[in-house]
């Protein structure tokens, strides 16, 4: 499971079940906690939350695949009611499959999947007449159905919208029949999908937000000028190359179909598609809604072939799709139980969230007034409401504008960034993806201090006296830069910060560390600073730190040769830590080398007691002639 907006969607669905009641401000964010927050997925929250409370993340996993399951399935009897084959079938949804497969994931628009195939299959219901009272239990069932999709998924708003263009569609169809182009069992009556759009339109007032439903659909129409999420942007052939592929090969078949292909079924996919090239999010919704027309016309031209050959070619071509559709399935089931992964893991997938810098902050009291990123808000507000809130999460219509309009600028200075933190309290921050994150550059070292640097994270507190301790304990000298080229760089800060409370020497101590672990190990600017910090004046630098500093750099001046230097710098290092068996064995190495073989053999023997029964004490005993 690594979609992160499950997280606050199942926090949602556990207050509305605590309080008993849909929340209609902001909860979870200190920012803005008065700014109206209208849930329009509140049925898939609580149902997610309830499941969540039984069989955790793996058990949410598992009830969206078993949704998806049987979205596929119903798109695979709507292709066959199209008259499409069961190959065909199967490999057009294959195909829309790969162009959905970053939208299949734990949030409410499943839900919309399910009812677009429903969509479909009342499209084929209406392609044959029935009796009146047949259509009135249907009619029934459709407004039952879209009152429960409005407040699953507010992507209900595309049902109007297809019975629309398949009633438009139907009325062009009718007219091609009137002028003898077409049969009349291709021509419904138009009205009919127009009275069920006008039921799927007023469903969308069915639900606790009424109609700020338009609002909250306006809103996500603006949104990607302000605010750039991946998923509002238009498609390029760089990240959606398989979506323009489908789309192109939907246009080849509509095309090459000629005046077969029935309007009704055309004009509902071209909608889709106009939605998809405003926004990519759609680009699911079109590759399923267009799936039963590609499917049909694989299977007429399947019809193409001789009919000697023709049973062969099904037969075979059958095989092997479905042996390859098996294979694609499983295949990368194996491939990660050969790697030693479990074969099958449908829980939480860590790697998404930065659980250790959260568990710094935590443990140093840093949630309180802490900003985050957009993206790991869902999981802090998972993780901390009550007792915390955030900055900001991906409820999008939850914060008004002005904060959005922030949030997507790439052009801030550190004094505007700044300022922006100022005006909401913010105390600590704590931002994920710091490779590519341009934000990380922002937070100068005059008034922030680094305190957390690992894996892809980063921490920084405010230079308050409250954080005064915390920053002398682990303050990291560095600042960033960030470019669109290169992304961010790590720069180390040679001079103290003024308002730093580490000491010089301590400060230079921990530079070397730095530059020892940017320099993948290498010595040229991480050993100055190490000599630097070690030539304050005794006491400077704490005893284990000294200790630790002062036996690599003597190490160091043993690999180098400069033995009198090496045998000083492990002096000091016994006198500081006495029991330190790695730095008198450096020790009474140098000392052979350096011809003191009678202060040599003391030392081995001091390592050969110290060390008895060990690797290391027989070892020493060698070089002792055998005995100590």
């Amino acid at each position: 499971m690594a979609e992160s907006d499950l997280f606050f969607r199942i926090k949602m669905g556990e207050e509305i079940l605590r309080a008993g009641a849909i929340p209609t401000r902001n909860l979870f964010s200190f920012t803005y906690p008065d700014a109206p927050d209208r849930d329009l997925a509140w049925l898939f929250d609580v149902a997610a939350a309830a499941i969540f409370s039984v069989a955790g993340f793996r058990g949410v996993v598992l009830g969206k695949t078993l949704i998806l399951t049987v979205v596929f399935a119903a798109a695979f009897a709507v292709c066959r009611r199209r008259g499409a084959g069961a190959a065909a079938s199967a490999a057009a949804l294959a195909a829309a499959a790969l162009v959905m497969r970053d939208r299949l994931v734990e949030r409410p628009h499943i839900f919309s999947f399910a009812g677009e195939v429903m969509v479909l299959a009342l499209m084929c219901a209406a392609d044959r007449e029935g009796t009146r009272s047949r259509r009135r239990r249907l009619t029934v069932v459709f407004a039952a159905a879209m009152a429960a999709w409005a407040n699953l998924h507010a992507g209900v708003f595309i049902a109007p919208l297809l019975l629309v263009l398949y009633a438009a569609g139907a009325s062009l169809d009718r007219r091609a029949t009137v002028a003898g182009t077409s049969t009349p069992a291709s021509a419904p009556r138009p009205w009919r999908a127009l009275r069920l759009a006008g039921v799927a339109a007023a469903a969308l007032l069915l639900t606790p937000a009424g109609a700020a439903i338009f609002q909250y659909l306006r809103f996500h129409t603006d949104i990607f000028a302000l605010h750039p999420v991946d998923e509002f942007r238009a498609p390029d052939p760089v990240s959606d190359g398989p979506l323009l592929a489908y789309a192109v090969v939907t246009v080849v078949a509509v095309i090459s179909a000629g005046r077969s292909i029935p309007w009704r079924h055309v004009l509902p996919v071209l909608g889709a598609a106009v939605l998809a090239g405003r926004s990519v999010r759609f680009g699911a919704d079109f590759a399923l809604l267009a799936a039963p027309l590609l499917a049909a016309r694989l299977t007429a031209l399947g019809t193409r072939i001789p009919s000697p050959f023709a049973t062969a070619v099904s037969v075979r071509g059958g095989a092997i799709l479905g042996a390859w559709l098996a294979g694609a399935a499983a295949g990368p089931r194996f491939a990660a139980a050969r790697a030693g992964s479990p074969w099958l893991d449908v829980g939480l997938d860590e790697s998404t969230v930065p659980l250790e810098a959260i568990r710094f902050a935590d443990v140093n009291g840093l949630r309180e007034r802490m900003y985050n990123d957009f993206e790991i808000g869902s999981y802090l507000a998972f993780d901390g409401y009550p007792r915390h809130r955030v900055f900001i999460d991906p409820r999008l219509p939850a914060y008004p504008i002005d904060l959005h309009r922030v949030m997507g600028r790439g052009d801030l200075t550190r004094a505007e960034w700044d300022a922006t933190l100022d005006r909401y309290g913010v105390q600590s921050a704590l931002l994920a993806y710091a490779g590519i994150n341009r934000r990380v550059a922002w937070f100068g070292p005059e008034r922030w201090a680094l305190v957390y640097r690992k894996a892809d994270a980063r921490v920084f507190v405010r230079r308050l006296s409250r954080w005064r301790a915390l920053i002398a304990a682990r303050e990291i000298p560095a600042t960033f830069s960030f470019t669109e080229q290169e992304g961010t760089a790590t720069l180390p800060l040679f001079d103290r910060p003024a308002a730093s409370p580490v000491a010089d020497c301590e400060w230079q101590q921990r530079l070397g560390d730095l530059l020892f672990d940017l320099d993948g190990g290498g010595l040229d600017r991480a050993l100055p600073a190490y000599r630097r910090a070690l030539a304050a004046p005794a006491g400077c630098l704490p005893p284990e730190v000294e200790a630790d500093a002062r036996a690599w750099v003597a190490a160091v001046d043993l690999g180098a040769g400069d033995l009198e230097a090496a045998v000083a710098g492990f002096d000091r290092v016994l006198a500081l830590a006495p029991h330190d068996l790695s730095a008198r064995t450096n020790r009474a190495v140098a000392l052979a080398k350096l011809g003191r073989l009678d202060e040599a053999r003391a030392e081995w023997r001091r390592i050969a007691a110290a060390a008895a029964g060990t690797p290391l004490g027989r070892r020493a005993a060698s070089f002792l002639g055998g005995g100590p």
